[in-house]
Formats: structure tokens, C-alpha cells, sequence
């Protein structure tokens, strides 16, 4: 099983409504609906497994945080809202342990770039350099 297989049957096995569509503006887009939490998203518009792990699992740090936002919410509150769904997908995708493992099983004497760690977690290199943001911010000791 895939590391996106995985991160499918996660939501699958949660209470969110999964809908597949096909919208290349939006390509994932979660949202509260009525009680629950409703992720749209489309696999084909994105390029990798690894961008469609990174994607779904913000997705999901909206509906597992619950900071959802509407098109009239101050900028300020969507950034809130942004950095609490992203803190959450790190979490979930990227223990802070596994960062380090990772970190480890791909030093050389030359040093590890994101890229390294992407291409060895199946995430992206972005998403290895929000995961740090976040981990400092949080006061982890990353070396």
C-alpha cells in the first residue's frame, strides 16, 4: 500500500465525506457541512503521490482542527486558520521523530537538503520546509 493509499484509507475510515471531482482552479477544497467536514478534491490535478499526500492531509488538518473560514473572513483569520490546518498535516504526516529518522537515514557529507527528505518521505520539498517552520517554531531542537 502506497503512502497516498494510506493517507486515503485515514480519511476514509474517519467521519468526513470524501467526494472526488474535477476542478483544476480548486483542486482540494475542504468545508464544513452541516455536522460534518466534506473534502472535494481531485487526484488528476495534481503531478505526484507526493503532492496529492501533502494536499489531502492539509485537507484534512481543516476538517481534524476544525478551521474552516468563507470568502468574507478577514485575511487574518484565514491565515489562522491556514497555519492551524498546515501545523495539523505536519503532525499527522510528519512526526517530529520521523523527521529526524529521515534526517539521519539521508545525511552525507555534503548535508541533507529538503529535496532529500521529500524524495524519502514521499512528501514534498515545500512541505519538508513548512515542517521545520512549524517545528522551530514550536522550540524543537532540529540539530
Amino acid at each position: 500500500m502506497t503512502r497516498y493509499e494510506k493517507q486515503l484509507d485515514r480519511v476514509h475510515g474517519s467521519a468526513v465525506l470524501f467526494e472526488r471531482t474535477e476542478d483544476e482552479v480548486l483542486p482540494a477544497v475542504s468545508m464544513r457541512m452541516r455536522d460534518r467536514c466534506a473534502i472535494f478534491f481531485d487526484e488528476n490535478a495534481f503531478d505526484s503521490d507526493a503532492e496529492r499526500i501533502v494536499a489531502l492531509a492539509h485537507e484534512m488538518g481543516h476538517c481534524d482542527s476544525g478551521a474552516f473560514y468563507t470568502l468574507l473572513t478577514p485575511y487574518e483569520t484565514k491565515g489562522r486558520c491556514e497555519a492551524k490546518a498546515w501545523k495539523r498535516a505536519v503532525a499527522d504526516l510528519l512526526p517530529f521523530d520521523a523527521l529526524m529518522d529521515a534526517y539521519d537515514a539521508c545525511r552525507t557529507a555534503e548535508g541533507v537538503t529538503a529535496h532529500d527528505l521529500a524524495e524519502h518521505l514521499d512528501v514534498t520539498p515545500e512541505f519538508i520546509l513548512k515542517a521545520v517552520e512549524i517545528y522551530t517554531a514550536l522550540g524543537k531542537k532540529l540539530l
